[in-house]
């Protein structure tokens, strides 16, 4: 179980619009690059998309793995589990 930091960090990346929008399409579509990030979130740059997606790294709900020149980003799997049994606990 993680403790209420784990879910404080969480809850803060998934805070911000930008953030859940990539997080939405790396769910629909694994394994998307920093630059087709870039191309669904009008007016998101390259380097903006980069740093959201290290906030989210940061709170582990997403991975990034080199491919030559490109980084392809991915959901962990697995990373709410934790988060939604506690919000079931919750009465």
């Amino acid at each position: 179980m993680k403790d209420e930091g784990d879910f404080d960090q969480l809850l803060r990346a998934l805070a911000d619009p930008t953030r859940r929008r990539l997080f939405e399409l790396l769910g629909r579509r694994p394994g998307l690059t920093t630059h087709q990030l870039a191309a669904q979130v009008p007016g998101m740059t390259r380097w903006g998309v980069m740093k959201h997606l290290g906030r989210l790294r940061e709170a582990g709900l997403v991975q990034t793995f080199p491919e030559g020149r490109r980084r392809r980003h991915f959901r962990e799997p697995g990373t709410l589990a934790d988060l939604r049994r506690w919000l079931d606990g919750i009465q």
